[in-house]
């Protein structure tokens, strides 16, 4: 049996735990309209991509319980329509609200990386940022794999 749901669940409750208030915490993405500050767990905003990619090995020539290693996408993602500087845009705020709710969610990864017990060793291994300019205003939104590695349960 997959580690995957119960990690999937573990990610969610350790990104509320990072951002109890006033950010929106998405299991999966966004399927409602979302606030200007939003995490969503496993989710990779691509069509083309999966939002988790697991590889599962047998260990030292044993048939159970079976190695996972798998990557979880997750977003951070600010918004401000109103945010100007010096009548511009402010791209600036935007850029540094996504990176302090990653900081955030890093932060309680680091006191808690094996989930709750849930598997060996969760850590943040691949970033990717994209700032845009909208109609509406600038965004950033950060996208991170979170590596796993886990046994299988049996």
């Amino acid at each position: 049996m997959s580690t995957i749901p119960a990690a999937l669940d573990a990610l969610v409750a350790l990104a509320a735990r990072a951002w109890p208030d006033d950010v929106q915490v998405l299991d999966g993405g966004p399927t409602v309209e979302v606030k200007d500050d939003v995490i969503a767990i496993g989710y990779s905003g691509s069509e083309s991509q999966p939002d988790v990619q697991s590889r599962v090995t047998g260990e030292q020539l044993e048939l159970e319980p079976d190695r996972e290693a798998y990557d979880v996408w997750c977003m951070f993602s600010a918004w401000r329509g109103d945010a100007h500087r010096d009548g511009k845009p402010d791209a600036r705020t935007v850029r540094r609200r996504a990176f302090e709710l990653l900081a955030g969610f890093r932060d309680e990864l680091g006191r808690d990386s094996r989930l709750g017990g849930t598997v060996m060793m969760a850590r943040l291994s691949t970033v990717d940022v994209t700032a845009d300019q909208t109609r509406n205003g600038p965004v950033c939104t950060i996208r991170v794999q979170v590596h796993i590695d886990a046994f299988a349960a049996a």
